[in-house]
Parts: C-alpha cells; structure tokens; sequence
C-alpha cells in the first residue's frame, strides 16, 4: 500500500463524522426520539411529509440486512 492509499478525503471525513454524529446522538436527542414526539402529536407533520418519512425509513430497512452482514464479518474478523 503507498502513502496515497492510506490518504482519506475530505468527502470521505465528512461522511464518517456525519454518520457517527446520527450513530452517537443521545437518547434524548435522537432520530428515535425525534419520530416518537412527531407520533405523539401527529400534527407536527403533514401528511406529505408523512409519506416522505415512510419511504426514508423503507430505505433504511432495506439497508438492515447489509448492515447485519457487515456487523457479523467485523465481529468474526476480531475473534
């Protein structure tokens, strides 16, 4: 491996810093959290913004098994 395959990009430390801030957020302030409140006072959102939620989330579910995967190759990696 040279030295410039070692270097991340900028785009690259944008992504993880994103992803780890949704991953870390606290149970108080979280994603979770957020969707319990907007269920809790429906009103909050239309019902366009509804739909919009539902399908963010459907992509999120397809992403599970992929998710799941990489979770278990880690996990048999470092035993």
């Amino acid at each position: 491996m040279t030295k410039n395959d070692e270097i991340i990009s900028q785009s690259e430390i944008d992504d993880l810093l994103h992803i780890n801030e949704f991953i870390e957020q606290t149970k108080d302030n979280s994603l979770v959290s957020e969707l319990k409140a907007a269920i809790l006072d429906s009103g909050k959102l239309s019902l366009e913004r509804w739909i919009s939620l539902r399908d963010h989330i459907r992509e999120i579910e397809e992403l599970i098994p992929h998710i799941e995967l990489i979770i278990k190759l880690k996990a048999e990696e470092k035993s």
